[in-house]
């Protein structure tokens, strides 16, 4: 819109698909879309491992025997969804999209694309207690990476100056501060579950929620 003098009403704040950038900079909306993709797809796809038995005169014993396959279903949608509650929200602070920015977001989706791997891992054979502290170290493992790369592309849009220069220094600092602590409690989930798998993974549970 503009003013009666033909000029930009400084009450009008530009989109983000407005925001088009310079050389290899470009607005988040490309970046958004694609991110929503995948998302869509890592909370979606673990549903489609919980294989339905063969219906007989014992189908509803069976139906509830898969209760760890339905476990591993509810952790992966749950850990899918809350980065993605994240994202969605953090996606209103960034601007921009350069190179580098672009490739930290890949590597930290990659990390949520897997998560249902070592999810399942743990949760389809918790039954089995030497295969579920093993599921566990790989599940907590996992959880870290994934923390461990939401890191980095915050730390890496910040650095890149791909944060909305119109926020305050002090928002934007507690929310640094707030992800490095929860990422450095994160990394002393993985020594710890080894040493006692329960504790571990229960600082990487509450830590992710």
């Amino acid at each position: 819109m503009q003013d009666k003098a033909g000029g930009r009403n400084p009450d009008d704040t530009p989109h983000l698909d407005e925001h088009a950038g310079d050389g290899v900079v470009r607005a988040t909306t490309r970046m958004e879309a694609f991110a929503d993709a995948v998302f869509a797809i890592a909370y979606t796809m673990p549903v489609v491992e919980v294989v339905i038995p063969r219906a007989d005169k014992f189908y509803g014993a069976k139906l509830l025997e898969l209760w760890p396959a339905y476990l591993g279903y509810g952790l992966s949608a749950l850990v899918v969804g809350i980065y993605w509650v994240n994202h969605h929200f953090v996606g209103a602070i960034y601007r921009t999209a350069g190179h580098r920015f672009l490739l930290a977001t890949l590597l930290f989706l990659a990390a949520v694309g897997f998560i249902a791997v070592p999810t399942r891992a743990f949760a389809e054979n918790i039954l089995d207690s030497a295969a579920r502290i093993a599921g566990a170290h790989f599940y907590v493992c996992a959880l870290a990476v994934a923390a461990l790369c939401w890191w980095l592309k915050w730390r890496t849009g910040i650095a890149q100056g791909e944060i909305d220069e119109r926020l305050v220094p002090a928002y934007v600092e507690r929310l640094n501060r707030r992800y490095a602590v929860a990422t450095l409690l994160m990394g002393v989930s993985v020594p710890l579950v080894f040493l006692r798998w329960e504790a571990g993974l229960a600082l990487a549970g509450v830590v992710t929620l």
